[in-house]
């Protein structure tokens, strides 16, 4: 996989991102890791709608840096905790793995951690904590 196929990929994802169904751009198996917990969320659906949610729950984002390698992407932001009257900005950064015309994963890494959605819907969480972390 080149450089520029990863690029086209992460286009794709980010201009679907502004309204569209960014999960289309997703593995049917894809995955979110909030490193900084070990919270997982499987699957195309669950994914997008912890991203949905996620988003919701910031305000004022700003990418710092965008990278972007053979085969993975990486970004490197902040953003003000919508739920927050005041406060200062949370920097985070985001991993990306992509195969081809697809991202198989994504890891957040950093405080963002404190603004992540634990509730899916009727009360069932999409997200888990990754086999063998014992702080469940």
């Amino acid at each position: 996989m080149s450089v520029e196929q990863t690029r086209r990929t992460m286009d794709r994802y980010f201009a679907a991102l502004d309204g569209g169904d960014f999960a289309r751009v997703f593995v049917d198996e894809v995955t979110w890791i909030t490193a900084d917990t070990g919270d997982l969320v499987h699957g195309r659906t669950a994914v997008r709608d912890f991203i949905i949610a996620l988003h919701g729950q910031m305000s004022d984002s700003q990418v710092r840096k965008f990278v972007v390698s053979d085969g993975a992407a990486y970004l490197e932001g902040d953003c003000l905790d919508a739920r927050m009257v005041t406060g200062d900005r949370i920097a985070y950064c985001v991993a990306y793995d992509v195969e081809g015309d697809w991202i198989s994963a994504v890891r957040a890494y950093g405080p963002i951690a404190a603004m992540t959605p634990t509730a899916g819907p009727v009360g069932h969480s999409p997200v888990r904590r990754r086999s063998g972390d014992s702080s469940t």
